[in-house]
């Protein structure tokens, strides 16, 4: 992904979840190697910044926040919790982050 496809796709996104997003990743953080180390798998581009917005949301909702690699970690375990589910029964990476947080929440552990 280059710079003009990362700025395309947070433009996408509201201005809140494009914040958000942002905040996800940090101020120190360089974006486009961020998004080199994520594993793609069948979702678009455009799911996963909506998950990181809808993850980074919560936790700030909840006063909290977690280095970029333990929210790109979680956002990696939600892919996987749903890697069995049929794909046409699968939801989208944003929905299936908000389940998640809503049954798991984000463990401290």
């Amino acid at each position: 992904m280059n710079e003009s496809e990362l700025q395309n796709i947070l433009e996408s996104l509201d201005a809140t979840h494009a914040q958000a997003v942002q905040r996800f990743f940090g101020k120190n953080t360089n974006l486009q190697n961020a998004v080199t180390t994520i594993d793609q798998g069948e979702h678009e581009w455009s799911e996963w910044f909506k998950a990181m917005a809808v993850l980074q949301l919560w936790l700030e909702s909840k006063k909290q926040d977690y280095p970029i690699e333990r929210k790109l970690g979680y956002l990696s375990c939600t892919v996987d919790a749903f890697k069995n589910t049929p794909t046409i029964m699968r939801p989208k990476l944003g929905e299936a982050t908000e389940r998640m947080l809503a049954q798991y929440g984000f463990s401290d552990q």
